[in-house]
């Protein structure tokens, strides 16, 4: 019979990930391959933020999990936010917001403003949630 000594090694080299992160986030790196605490130290940093799914949120349960007293800041933003031409609501709404009423036509604050909820709705792919997110907002606003 073998020796216990090379499971021994094994086992020291390749950590299983186990409980030490959140479910949703070893999910992320098993889909990607990783599935050993080691093959997430050599992913660190770029590979892991370059994975679909994983966001600056997940990355940072990872640093707080496995790299205590790090923090690592990307130079570059990996998903840069998308900005629809010819609005000028860009960053005021979600981008997704911001094209459907692109698409009907509204592009300006004064433009929203003056639009009635039950005519957003007729917009093609507005639904409640997007005029919800709306109302929200100029409510916001309109306290600044």
């Amino acid at each position: 019979m073998m020796p216990d000594m090379p499971n021994t090694q094994k086992s020291i080299s390749e950590t299983p990930i186990g409980d030490l992160l959140p479910l949703r986030v070893k999910t992320i790196l098993e889909r990607n391959g990783i599935h050993t605490i080691e093959g997430v130290r050599s992913a660190y940093p770029n590979q892991l933020l370059k994975m679909r799914g994983m966001g600056m949120f997940r990355f940072k349960q990872i640093e707080a999990a496995l790299f205590p007293g790090k923090s690592f800041t990307p130079a570059r933003i990996y998903s840069p936010i998308r900005h629809i031409k010819g609005s000028s609501l860009n960053g005021i709404l979600a981008p997704a917001t911001v094209q459907v009423l692109c698409h009907g036509g509204i592009t300006t604050i004064e433009q929203l403003l003056v639009t009635e909820s039950k005519e957003l709705l007729k917009i093609r792919g507005l639904g409640i949630h997007k005029l919800r997110e709306i109302e929200d907002t100029l409510h916001e606003r309109r306290e600044d």
